[in-house]
């Protein structure tokens, strides 16, 4: 026995402040839903976590990006529908206008396509997305995608103002360009409908205005689906990203509240043993009372 130290006391307190610590930590990985609540808990694994959740809320940022482009599309595709078909309509009026009706009757029919037009001018200045025009620029505007650098898409941006759409003819160098006298607003503005080439004139340039709406409308369409898709593969990336880093920083609340409830019994356990082993230097007393009695 000895007095300065009790050996199976301090012992037992040794054990009494490991269970303390752990019952502390479990209660901690309780109440916060997570077994890593700060970097001494496990330096790695906290840095694979702080990765993989900036990768899944770049991925999640990068899905919203991927919503807006769809809805922009969507947008300019209604716009583009409602030009197709004043398009049409112009084409039926250039048809109705060779029948044997008088002159007065073909007037009527040109002031009627002239009217389509202005519609047409206006729905292009008009369609836009978030304030952003989208059929009456000419460009190509980037958008990002994905969650890495380079994950980025050129969307092209065409204007189909009515100076600006029409026959396209080989210029001197072999290359494409607008033919200013066959644009759609040439037809309004120089085509008499009563002379003779008007049909053959007016049916050219709204045949190429109806080609170029085709055309964008098919790559406008294309881009949807691609991003849709890209948007479905994004989604089940980041949830598989997220399952990952889920078993890297969650806690399990069973395997906790199973470790909060042992070390609870053993820090009682631990305060009765601290309560017998503190008796032992009474036990000491006693034997040198019996000594000093003698």
């Amino acid at each position: 026995m000895r007095l300065s130290h009790n050996i199976p006391s301090l012992n037992i307190f040794r054990e009494y402040v490991k269970n303390t610590k752990k019952n502390s930590q479990a209660l901690s990985r309780i109440s916060t839903g997570e077994k890593i609540i700060k970097a001494g808990d496990d330096p790695y694994g906290l840095a694979k976590s702080e990765r993989m959740r900036i990768q899944i809320r770049s991925m999640q940022m990068a899905q919203k990006n991927l919503q807006d482009g769809v809805s922009m599309l969507q947008t300019a595709d209604s716009g583009l529908d409602s030009l197709n078909s004043i398009t049409q309509r112009m084409r039926e009026l250039t048809i109705q206008s060779g029948n044997a009706g008088s002159d007065e009757d073909k007037k009527i029919i040109k002031n009627e396509m002239d009217e389509m037009i202005e519609a047409f001018k206006t729905i292009v200045n008009n369609t836009e997305f978030n304030g952003t025009k989208l059929l009456n620029v000419d460009e190509d505007r980037l958008m990002q995608i994905g969650a890495k650098v380079g994950d980025n898409i050129d969307i092209p941006f065409v204007d189909l103002s009515p100076d600006k759409i029409g026959v396209m003819k080989k210029n001197a160098s072999g290359e494409l360009e607008l033919d200013s006298t066959k644009t759609l607003q040439h037809l309004k503005d120089n085509l008499d409908i009563l002379s003779d080439d008007f049909i053959g004139n007016s049916l050219e340039i709204l045949d190429a205005v109806s080609n170029k709406l085709v055309d964008v409308r098919s790559k406008y369409g294309a881009l949807n689906n691609m991003f849709e898709g890209e948007y479905d593969n994004l989604s089940e990336f980041e949830m598989g990203v997220t399952e990952a880093e889920s078993s890297i920083r969650d806690a399990d609340v069973a395997e906790e509240i199973i470790e909060f409830a042992k070390t609870g019994l053993l820090m009682e356990a631990g305060n009765a043993m601290m309560v017998q082993s503190n008796k032992l230097p009474q036990e000491v007393l006693r034997i040198l009372e019996n000594v000093r009695s003698r």
